[in-house]
């Protein structure tokens, strides 16, 4: 697992902010200081894994770096991060959008709600803030994507299965609140906020407000 993180953040960092880059086995077996056997295989491994994908362009092979696979250096990162007692707070900047409607017919569903209110200490309003992320902050936003948080198991009633969602303690203007993903999701560039409050109504909000929220990767806030 060791080369496979190395790995990762080798072609990370040759493939910059697009995540994708072109490189051969050799390359980065002297980027990484082994064999170029043992590269081809790492190479092999992390697609098998989901964590790249491996084309072949022009003769070359290019490597584009999936979700999955950042989600494995933002987990990384955010570990070291706990070890050297750096700031566990991160300040997110969004814009206040529209959902699909669906907030308030999940977040009422009792094995939900009973959860939320054991779990999180709140009695949710039926409903969420749906914000999306400004691009200078996407990577806070993956670093609470993939810490811990607190997690409400799935459940199922007469109708159908509703899996698991991950809980993140953060704050709007004072006001407690949590930002909520379902476990099984990828990344994307919107999030949602759960509250006691409305607080498009509390905060007077209107679609394309800039709104500050200030969240936590271990939970302290």
């Amino acid at each position: 697992m060791e080369n496979i993180y190395i790995a990762l953040k080798t072609i990370k960092k040759m493939a910059g902010e697009k995540n994708t880059v072109f490189i051969s086995s050799k390359e980065l077996a002297n980027e990484m200081n082994v064999s170029q056997q043992t590269a081809s295989r790492i190479i092999i491994s992390l697609d098998r894994l989901g964590y790249i994908t491996r084309t072949l362009e022009n003769r070359k092979q290019k490597i584009t770096i999936n979700d999955s696979g950042l989600d494995v250096l933002y987990r990384e990162y955010n570990e070291i991060s706990s070890i050297l007692r750096f700031s566990q707070e991160l300040k997110l900047v969004g814009a206040v959008q529209d959902g699909l409607g669906e907030g308030k017919y999940y977040i009422s569903k009792k094995g939900y709600k009973d959860q939320f209110i054991a779990k999180l200490g709140i009695d949710p309003y039926p409903g969420t803030l749906n914000i999306k992320i400004l691009n200078e902050y996407e990577n806070n936003l993956r670093r609470i994507k993939n810490s811990d948080g607190i997690y409400i198991t799935g459940f199922k009633d007469q109708q159908r299965t509703f899996g698991g969602v991950f809980c993140h303690a953060a704050r709007i203007d004072g006001i407690r609140c949590f930002i909520i993903f379902p476990e099984r999701s990828v990344y994307r560039d919107t999030f949602e906020v759960i509250s006691e409050k409305y607080l498009r109504k509390e905060l007077n909000l209107e679609n394309g407000a800039i709104i500050e929220v200030l969240a936590s990767i271990d939970g302290k806030l």
